[in-house]
């Protein structure tokens, strides 16, 4: 089969919806991660500040103390901002519905389930834009892109042969996949294990900091703070689930390159639209595995 120089259809000509869902999800969570590390930030400085003592005159006030309960009181600010904004649930939703978007456009750019290339154009269209209707149903989202939901790039690939459909997906959709999770999976186990050893090594500090109070060599409660650095990294590690994401990146990179190899020129219509069917489900499963340990639900099944 002679495969067309570049695919017809790439992640890059989704429709707005997606770019739209995408760009809510990449926004809302930098903003709930910064509002996060701001408040570790502010429990260590509240922790600093009250392991030592600072005093200007002869007024009695004691500024570290002042300076850690500001700290704390800051830090409820932002907790309490952070639950009132819900930006980890609004992270959530975006992401889910950019990957539901996702996987719904290229099932009808290359005529997979439910969108068969024996189906007739109307219907397809027809039972397209319900299904992203029902995605975007309560959706909290306020990025609006102009453009068609159904756009001419998608129709173009939906038009062409079934070996330029079988050739895009296999390059624009299964390989982008398995270098996207793979390079992913490298980069969070990078950011995993730098984090673990310095956290290791804020527990080595830990231990001499407890040795120096207990020899008392120093008044200043240094064992507090770091612990206080020791427990907030360790939250923030807990957050970020790192590790996690690694292993399930790279085991989601393995399946779909299992897929890969299954990718057969000769398959009829029905055959193909079957086949995207399960390699959509293989590429899906790793986002509601996500979802599901990220907030302990199953989202619902997008198609």
């Amino acid at each position: 089969m002679t495969e067309p120089t570049s695919p017809l259809f790439t992640w890059h000509q989704l429709p707005p919806f997606f770019q739209d869902a995408d760009a809510s999800a990449v926004r809302v969570k930098r903003r709930y991660f910064g509002q996060l590390r701001l408040s570790l930030i502010l429990l260590f400085v509240a922790a600093a500040s009250g392991a030592a003592s600072l005093k200007f005159g002869g007024s009695g006030v004691d500024w570290a103390g002042v300076l850690a309960a500001l700290a704390f009181l800051a830090s409820l600010v932002v907790r309490f901002y952070i639950e009132q904004q819900q930006d980890e649930n609004r992270w959530y939703e975006s992401r889910t519905a950019a990957e539901s978007c996702k996987t719904l456009a290229w099932r009808y750019a290359v005529c997979g389930d439910p969108f068969p290339e024996a189906m007739p154009a109307a219907e397809a269209r027809q039972l397209y834009i319900h299904r992203l209707r029902e995605l975007s149903r309560n959706l909290r989202i306020v990025d609006v892109s102009s453009g068609n939901d159904v756009n001419e790039d998608m129709e173009r690939c939906r038009a062409a042969s079934k070996a330029q459909r079988i050739s895009t997906y296999r390059v624009g959709r299964l390989t982008e996949q398995v270098d996207w999770y793979s390079k992913v999976a490298a980069q969070r186990d990078r950011q995993s294990r730098v984090w673990r050893a310095i956290a290791l090594v804020g527990e080595l500090v830990g231990v001499g900091a407890g040795a120096l109070k207990a020899s008392g060599v120093t008044s200043i409660d240094l064992l507090g703070v770091v612990s206080a650095a020791v427990a907030g990294i360790t939250a923030w590690l807990h957050a970020k689930q790192l590790h996690t994401e690694a292993a399930s990146y790279s085991l989601t990179a393995r399946e779909i390159r299992h897929v890969l190899s299954l990718v057969d020129e000769d398959m009829d219509g029905e055959q193909w639209a079957e086949f995207v069917d399960e390699a959509e489900g293989t590429i899906s499963k790793e986002h509601t595995m996500w979802s599901a340990g990220r907030t302990g639900r199953t989202p619902l099944k997008d198609l």
